[in-house]
């Protein structure tokens, strides 16, 4: 009962700010103190996949150097995290003894020097290809993943649930940053009137093809892959 009502608070939220909020009391209550979220598109290569990030205080310092020195491109266990559907767990000492290279060495060194000693990486994947992979740290001398095995499964669920607020989030801070045009307004409401795309384009008296090019322009600002989708999430912001 304790769960569900857990899920359905974080269901509930009503900003990004709030989300992120209710994230960082749940781990801290868990005697989590570093963790950090990380949204990439597709793949973690490359730093212009990062869609969104997100880090409780006590890890900032660590987590925004790990981006500045590109460290997501060389990190194995991010990679090995990336192809995973299940939590992972890693030792920090026992990555630096099966490092491959200098580079390698180095971040693992580094991890150690700021206190890491080990953590658990979820990842939750969307859709469209996308994914975040929630990083549960633990410092040196604490004992928050004690007994991880037993809590990975209810960390899942708050990842899961955290992962589709975090969508739905974003799209609508899209729709905002980027408003539909009076031309894709008008297909979305036509399309929600059962109309098919010939009966679309001869009433705007356009092609099929220009009808098409606007519901995709329509899909993309929405956040979404298909028409019925972005219906629903236009009609959500009326």
């Amino acid at each position: 009962m304790e769960m569900h009502r857990t899920c359905q608070i974080f269901a509930s939220a009503h900003s990004l700010d709030e989300l992120n909020s209710l994230l960082f009391d749940y781990f801290n209550a868990q005697n989590i103190h570093s963790f950090a979220i990380t949204y990439y598109h597709r793949h973690t290569k490359t730093g212009n996949r990062l869609i969104y990030d997100w880090v409780s205080p006590a890890l900032k310092i660590w987590h925004q150097y790990y981006l500045e020195q590109g460290y997501a491109d060389i990190d194995r266990t991010l990679e090995y995290s990336e192809k995973s559907l299940l939590p992972v767990f890693w030792n920090v000492s026992e990555q630096l003894a099966s490092a491959k290279n200098k580079r390698e060495q180095r971040i693992r060194q580094e991890s150690l020097d700021y206190g890491l000693d080990v953590g658990l990486s979820i990842p939750v994947y969307g859709p469209q290809g996308d994914f975040i992979v929630l990083v549960l740290h633990q410092k040196q001398k604490e004992n928050g993943l004690a007994n991880w095995q037993e809590k990975q499964y209810e960390w899942m669920i708050i990842a899961a649930i955290y992962f589709q607020q975090l969508r739905h989030f974003m799209a609508h801070e899209a729709v905002k940053d980027v408003p539909l045009t009076q031309r894709e307004m008008q297909c979305l409401e036509l399309t929600s009137q059962g109309l098919r795309l010939e009966a679309i384009a001869k009433i705007l008296e356009v092609s099929r093809r220009t009808v098409n090019f606007h519901l995709q322009n329509a899909n993309r600002k929405l956040g979404v892959n298909n028409k019925y989708m972005a219906i629903i999430r236009w009609q959500e912001q009326q």
